[in-house]
């Protein structure tokens, strides 16, 4: 009985290990057809993906204060799920994307752990969403700390097809309406 046991958890174990490389080799269905983003009244989003095989969106933006909103987008493949960090100044027009960071101690034991955006905030992160926070010091804490972002949303947004292309400054017009950014 015990032999039959540890027969099965081998078998169990050897089919896990096994799924990763398989979950990564999907070809599209050659009857999906990619439609337009869907972006809700609230400012969030989804349908953002160019494939079947992804899924892309992003939760409604909340208020940051002075003129600053903050949203989640997330990005799930077959082999991966990450969040980013939107921040947004609708008064400057500036932006910024920071990807999140995934678990350290994942990573110490041999799994993969996706990156979450709560890990950028303490006690993980140095990132702290406050009223006077800027954009360039956003910029600055993420170079220090060597998160990954972008302040160039035009640029990674520029490679998606436009019927995919979610508007950052959708929150804008939610949240402060009056704001330059409300206008973009």
């Amino acid at each position: 009985m015990m032999r039959t046991v540890f027969w099965m958890a081998a078998c169990f174990l050897s089919l896990l290990g096994s799924v990763p490389s398989q979950a990564c080799t999907f070809t599209e269905p050659a009857f999906w057809r990619d439609k337009p983003i869907n972006i809700l009244s609230d400012g969030s989003f989804n349908k953002a993906e160019e494939s079947s095989l992804s899924s892309i969106s992003g939760k409604a933006p909340v208020d940051i204060g002075r003129g600053k909103i903050g949203q989640r987008i997330t990005f799930a493949g077959p082999c991966d799920f990450v969040e980013y960090l939107l921040v947004v100044d609708c008064i400057s027009l500036e932006t910024i994307v920071i990807e999140g960071l995934p678990d350290p101690e994942a990573m110490v034991h041999e799994y993969y752990s996706s990156p979450e955006i709560f890990r950028l905030y303490p006690p993980h992160g140095k990132i702290r969403l406050t009223r006077s926070v800027t954009v360039a010091e956003l910029a600055a804490i993420s170079a220090a700390e060597g998160y990954e972002y972008d302040t160039d949303l035009q640029k990674v947004l520029a490679v998606k097809k436009k019927k995919n292309v979610y508007n950052p400054f959708t929150g804008c017009k939610v949240l402060y309406p009056e704001s330059p950014g409300a206008t973009q």
